[in-house]
C-alpha cells in the first residue's frame, strides 16, 4: 500500500514539475485534428536538452492529447507511431509516447479500438521549433 502510495505521490510531483515549464494549451489555435483525429488539447513543452541530430537545437516536444476515431471498417490496435504532426513548413513528426521524461505518467490503451468507437490518445512529437504548428492524422 505504501508503495502505490509513493508511487502516486511521485507521479503527481513529476507532472506538476511538467505543468511548471509548458507553453500551456494550444490545441484548437495552433493544432488541429485531420480525418479520424480530434485534437483535444496541446502543449509545447521544453527539455532542456540538444541533439546533434536537430543541428544542436533545443528539443521541445508536442505533447497532445488527441481522440481517434477507428472508421476503418474493422477492429484495429492503433500504434502510436502511425500519428504525424505536419507543421506549416510541410516538415513530417512521428508520433511518440516515451523514450523522454515529458512521457512520465503516459499510458496509452494497447487494446484493440472496434469499430466505429472512439478512444483518447497522448502523442508526443519531437520538434527543436518553438513555434510549431499543423495538423495531427493518423497513417494506416
Amino acid at each position: 500500500m505504501i508503495h502505490r502510495f509513493a508511487a502516486a505521490l511521485v507521479l503527481v510531483l513529476s507532472l506538476a514539475a511538467c505543468k511548471e515549464n509548458d507553453t500551456g494549451p494550444l490545441s484548437q489555435a495552433f493544432f488541429q485534428g485531420q480525418g479520424d483525429v480530434r485534437v483535444i488539447e496541446a502543449h509545447i513543452i521544453p527539455t532542456g536538452d540538444s541533439s546533434a541530430q536537430t543541428g544542436g537545437g533545443t528539443l521541445r516536444y508536442v505533447l497532445a492529447r488527441v481522440e481517434f476515431t477507428n472508421d476503418l471498417g474493422y477492429d484495429l490496435t492503433p500504434d502510436i507511431t502511425h500519428f504525424y504532426l505536419i507543421d506549416r513548413s510541410n516538415n513530417r513528426y512521428q508520433g511518440k509516447d516515451s523514450g523522454s521524461s515529458v512521457f512520465t505518467g503516459v499510458s496509452n490503451s494497447t487494446l484493440p479500438l472496434k469499430k466505429d468507437e472512439k478512444r483518447e490518445y497522448t502523442v508526443g512529437f519531437r520538434t527543436t521549433d518553438p513555434n510549431v504548428a499543423g495538423t495531427i492524422f493518423y497513417e494506416r
